[in-house]
């Protein structure tokens, strides 16, 4: 029976069944929970499928976890497009628009799921084309993810067309990581991912620990299979041997070296000797000041499993995980096992020795779907599954609203000591849709004509549903309901492509299913958002008013959330005008056909405009558009408002505003698209009448030029005059006066020739109570602000000071407003508010 069951289920596209209809009212879902930060509504039901299970914790973090995807989707320039950050506020150990390389295969495997291939396609071309990226900061792996992509659409042009990635960055790792006398890769802790560990704490060196890790060696594993199956598709034989050739001999010396047949585990080894007393070439604890203790044992000796690297007998290995002796816990599993000498629950970030971390959790989950799908082992079964997803699953709730940050109490579910304000909220750090689609439901994606479904859900199940997995080029849904009653479609087991019925049995075994021949495509003409700026000259943005918090640059930086912390809005608080514009400057003529706006809507103030008009820059002068369609009608919050209209050349664009009344309008992001294949203009206005703020110099030009009264790094100015913005607490583009002897100093710009000028402005930053719970701040805002000008070699203070704020205030944008003068060179003055010390992101003079 079961060498017919592919043929059988193959025979049912011939019959199929039904008209398509939709199995899931995606408003009710949506509906369902009071969370939604993200409320575009059309972007869900166009993207990502859709799940109904009776676990409602599961469905809830299921639907929280494609928000979170949302909160880090960031359109960092035209060139790039689409990309994912980890920590939501960019920080400075972070590379281009904020991707950090430590998650990027969790969220390769997630967003392999999304039916959007432009995210897809961009995000994986970024860390390879993007300058800046560091594909391999952290270890990773990239290749595998890709072809993890591939498995989910089977695009045979698109991954042969990311062979040349995959290759950069494997040759990147054996140039940079790799012990060719010892055939093992090497990395340290931290730049795995577990800053300290219970490696690196037993060195007197611990931050520089570095080791043969089964991570890593495991991930280059993944990565060298991937390149040889792409290989093998691109019809490179000689290739596909040699990276098949390089696959094996790692797994011969993963196995030989990290494998530890006394503990019956996958062990960090070390690579020199340490003290005290640990040699070179040991594993945990076989020397040093725990010689011979029986423990030792890390989460991470699952992860091999991820990429299906050991052998049959190495299964052993999983006895542990569900043991309350060694890994599990309430809220686990815990990264190290709890008799583990050193275990320890940290109450702060980055000790990898206790804490539940959700990245190694995700491996754990995929490692043990894997195990349970491709091995022959009695050490755990489905009902395991189940419960440790379940666990992970209640882990990430906070005050009763789903919630992740970077680690949590095993034995409370507790974030605190790992979830730093204004920059740990809504972590990107893990994964989980790949979880429940390719683990829990069973969707075992391949590159061939064919489909393995291998449900693990719990036995007790009467029901569930998927809905909207792209697969091949088809759209495939699973429903399991098991006396027919729920979903009206028969009971049993049902899969559907394309709405159609390909198999109907009573049971959740295993099947595979011959999937015809369909190939999805991840390739299309690209549209591309001008209005972003993430630290170029152009496109300049604007604003007829802008409250101090919350400054214009923010609307155009690429990334798109609603919430208050971290911030990302700009807003018209305050203003004294019933109408408000924002324009952006294209810096040369440029082709657009759509504009999209994020209204913030918080329910109170900051309402959506009672209505808004757009006009485009054009033969100087502003001209009402003619649109042709808007979605919604009606301004609408925390969503895409959708203005299309006839392909337009046009300088720039502007949006006019008529507030609601008694309140305020607010923006979270401002777009305006090219039509797809739209050439891009370069900027035609040059140095030095290239903008209205004088002060910015972002391409390193002779002018304008910065310096300052007290500067232990003088090259390090220029980010003051860059046009980066970072007011968040983890940035590294500012200067501040640490250690300076002065009561008061001060930053100068000078100019190529006099200029008339009016008002300059100051973005202080500081490391502040208001995001850092702290009762003390080293830098803060200084006690006052002065602007003075050079006029016949003296330094004169401008007449009719008056700042908005009148009190300096960090995190925001200080206006000095006074009367017109013109000067080759501004001076502003910060007396600092000791014992503390000013500080500055950005200054802009107008």
């Amino acid at each position: 029976m079961k060498k017919l069951l592919p043929f059988a289920l193959a025979l049912l596209f011939l019959a199929g069944c039904r008209e398509r209809v939709p199995l899931i009212d995606k408003q009710l879902v949506f509906d369902r929970y009071d969370w939604w930060d993200n409320r575009d509504w059309d972007w869900y039901s166009e993207n990502i499928p859709f799940i109904e299970t009776p676990d409602a914790q599961i469905d809830e973090v299921y639907y929280y976890r494609w928000e979170v995807m949302t909160k880090h989707l960031t359109y960092g320039s035209p060139e790039t497009g689409y990309m994912f950050t980890e920590f939501i506020d960019r920080p400075f150990w972070s590379g281009t628009y904020g991707g950090i390389a430590c998650p990027l295969g969790h969220q390769l495997s997630e967003v392999r799921w999304l039916k959007n291939p432009r995210i897809i396609d961009d995000f994986s071309r970024y860390w390879i084309d993007t300058e800046g990226a560091w594909p391999r900061n952290y270890s990773n792996w990239y290749g595998a993810g890709l072809w993890q992509i591939h498995e989910v659409w089977g695009d045979v042009e698109w991954i042969t067309s990311m062979l040349p990635y995959m290759e950069e960055q494997v040759s990147g790792w054996f140039d940079e990581h790799f012990d060719a006398d010892h055939g093992l890769f090497y990395r340290t802790g931290h730049d795995d991912g577990m800053e300290v560990n219970i490696n690196s704490r037993q060195a007197d060196d611990s931050w520089v620990v570095e080791g043969y890790r089964p991570t890593l060696n495991a991930y280059l594993y993944g990565d060298l299979t991937a390149l040889s199956r792409t290989a093998e598709l691109a019809g490179e034989a000689v290739k596909m041997t040699e990276y098949n050739r390089l696959a094996a001999e790692l797994k011969r010396r993963v196995l030989e070296e990290l494998w530890d047949d006394r503990r019956q585990f996958f062990l960090h080894q070390w690579v020199d000797d340490h003290p005290p007393g640990i040699e070179a070439k040991s594993r945990t604890y076989e020397t040093g000041p725990f010689s011979g203790n029986e423990h030792g044992r890390e989460l991470i000796g699952y992860v091999p499993w991820q990429f299906n690297l050991p052998d049959s007998e190495h299964s052993v290995a999983w006895k542990y995980l569900m043991d309350p002796e060694y890994f599990k816990a309430p809220y686990g599993p815990t990264t190290t096992e709890q008799n583990d000498p050193q275990f320890y629950v940290s109450p702060n970030c980055c000790v990898w020795s206790g804490q539940s971390w959700p990245y190694a959790t995700t491996q754990t989950l995929v490692a043990m779907a894997n195990l349970l799908n491709n091995y022959e082992q009695n050490e755990v079964d489905a009902a395991d599954y189940a419960e440790l997803l379940h666990t992970y699953t209640r882990t990430q709730y906070k005050d009763n609203r789903p919630y992740i940050a970077e680690s949590a109490n095993p034995f409370d579910g507790s974030w605190f000591g790992s979830d730093m304000p204004n920059h740990s909220e809504h972590y990107l750090h893990s994964g989980y849709v790949d979880l429940i689609l390719g683990g829990l439901f069973g969707i075992r994606a391949s590159a061939g004509d064919s489909l393995r479904i291998n449900p693990l859900v719990p036995g007790d199940w009467d029901y569930f549903l998927v809905e909207g997995v792209p697969y091949h080029g088809y759209e495939l849904s699973l429903i399991w309901d098991r006396d027919g009653t729920r979903y009206d479609r028969g009971a049993g087991f049902t899969v559907l492509l394309d709405g159609k019925g390909v198999l109907n049995r009573p049971d959740l075994g295993p099947a595979t299913l011959s999937v015809p021949p369909r190939q999805g495509t991840l390739s299309f003409d690209r549209p591309h958002n001008l209005a972003v700026n993430n630290g170029r000259r152009f496109p300049e943005i604007t604003a007829s008013y802008s409250h101090p918090s919350t400054p214009v640059f923010y609307a155009n930086d690429g990334g798109i959330w609603y919430h208050q912390v971290p911030i990302n809005r700009w807003t018209t608080i305050n203003s004294p005008n019933t109408k408000d514009w924002i324009a952006v400057d294209f810096g040369a003529v440029q082709t657009i056909s759509e504009i999209k706006l994020y209204f913030i809507d918080d329910e109170e103030r900051l309402v959506p405009p009672l209505s808004y008009a757009i006009e485009a820059f054009q033969g100087d002068k502003w001209t009402a558009i003619n649109e042709l369609k808007r979605h919604p009608e009606l301004p609408t919050g925390r969503r895409a408002n959708t203005v299309s209209f006839d392909p337009l050349d046009a300088e720039g664009i502007r949006v006019l505003f008529t507030h609601a009344q008694s309140s305020f309008t607010g923006l979270s992001e401002i777009e305006a698209w090219t039509p797809a294949g739209a050439t891009i203009n370069p900027p035609t206005k040059q140095p030095p009448n290239v903008s209205r703020n004088l002060a910015l110099n972002p391409d390193n030009e002779p002018f304008p030029r910065v310096s300052a009264s007290f500067a232990p790094n003088p090259d390090g100015l220029a980010v003051l005059i860059d046009g980066s913005f970072g007011l968040t607490t983890y940035q590294a583009n500012r200067w501040t006066a640490n250690d300076t002897p002065n009561l008061e100093d001060w930053v100068q710009v000078d100019f190529d020739a006099p200029k008339a000028i009016s008002r300059v402005d100051v973005y202080l930053w500081g490391d502040s109570p208001r995001y850092l719970g702290r009762i003390d701040s080293t830098v803060s805002a200084p006690r006052a602000l002065r602007v003075r000008v050079l006029r016949d070699g003296e330094w004169i203070p401008v007449d009719h000071l008056a700042s908005i704020p009148e009190s300096p205030q960090t995190m925001a944008r200080n206006s000095m407003h006074f009367d017109p003068v013109e000067s080759a060179a501004v001076r502003v003055y910060f007396e600092h508010d000791l014992p503390s010390v000013s500080g500055a992101t950005e200054i802009q003079i107008w």
